[in-house]
């Protein structure tokens, strides 16, 4: 399933895999993923390495090997909206059309000046009769614009813009277990982001309003305060999910590692009832051409990245 592509999509050149570019502050961090064909056992990641934003944006030679390559970015949560709301009666490749003007209450500003996509929760083999929900992902053609012209200007082919939503979500669908539901924690900058998978599907989303530099300074009370909200976030989050799709079982809760979380870890560890465990790609991607992302520090910096070029593996 494709977010905000339409009609921010333009047709891809064929060529082998996907060119993600990632802003993160002040740089962009550049992941290519080679895609699984014959004799690919797994995703090869074949490139990763940042620019600075000047750099990009000033056309740098470091990006003329992608010129023929389809491209991917992400716009961050404050850009787009993710709305829950019941599918529409209708066959499902109309949902769209019929959502259109629904979500008018929803918005800001005119559903005219708005491109959006539906995402299933698929509920109906597990819990039949129960009312069938989608979610909507929009975000302003303003703002799709004002990427698309970033792209032309340094003569990227960019053919679909993205979210940090979906790129976390195509990161936990990797590492679902079989049968069981996956949690996939991650802090930016900025920000914490919190997924929840079942078979490939994403059944919970949320941003966390605690940052990389909060959980990093400050003296050990305030770092206590921000580990107890954190768990008080994810508690309430599963035992959503358990309540109104008792058919998951969530196996773990994947943490992206990041120096900056100090004992985050240990501590949601010792007080929730989900397995923690530090996020590890290694036996899920081929990192041959790029060994530094053997390192899981290394990989939650282009965790983002990774996830927005393994959209194809992920069915979407």
């Amino acid at each position: 399933m494709s977010i905000l592509r339409i009609p921010f999509t333009k047709p891809s050149s064929g060529k082998s895999g996907l060119l993600a570019v990632a802003p993160s502050g002040g740089n962009c961090l550049l992941v290519h993923v080679a895609h699984r064909s014959n004799g690919m056992d797994l995703p090869r990641v074949t490139a990763a390495y940042k620019l600075t934003m000047a750099d990009f944006s000033a056309g740098s030679s470091k990006l003329s090997r992608w010129r023929k390559t389809p491209v991917t970015t992400l716009i961050g949560v404050g850009e787009y909206q993710i709305l829950q709301v019941e599918a529409p009666q209708v066959p499902r490749q109309e949902w769209k059309t019929a959502l259109q003007w629904s979500l008018q209450d929803s918005l800001d500003y005119p559903v005219a000046e708005a491109s959006f996509d539906v995402l299933d929760i698929p509920v109906e083999a597990a819990m039949p009769g129960r009312p069938h929900r989608v979610y909507v992902v929009v975000a302003k053609n303003d703002t799709l614009r004002a990427v698309m012209k970033s792209f032309d200007s340094v003569g990227l082919n960019l053919t679909v813009i993205d979210t940090q939503g979906m790129a976390l979500r195509n990161i936990s669908a990797l590492l679902e277990m079989p049968n069981q539901g996956q949690a996939c924690l991650h802090f930016e900058n900025d920000k914490g982001l919190l997924v929840v998978t079942f078979q490939g599907e994403m059944y919970d989303f949320r941003s966390i309003n605690i940052s990389l530099k909060q959980l990093s300074t400050g003296d050990e009370e305030q770092k206590k305060q921000f580990f107890e909200r954190i768990n008080l976030e994810l508690q309430r989050t599963f035992d959503a999910l358990d309540r109104q799709y008792s058919f998951i079982h969530i196996g773990r809760l994947s943490i992206a590692h990041r120096t900056e979380l100090s004992n985050l870890p240990k501590y949601l560890k010792d007080n929730l009832y989900v397995p923690v465990d530090l996020l590890n790609l290694k036996g899920k991607l081929d990192l041959r051409d790029c060994p530094s992302l053997q390192q899981p520090v290394r990989q939650s910096r282009y965790l983002l990245a990774i996830g927005a070029a393994l959209r194809h593996e992920t069915g979407q």
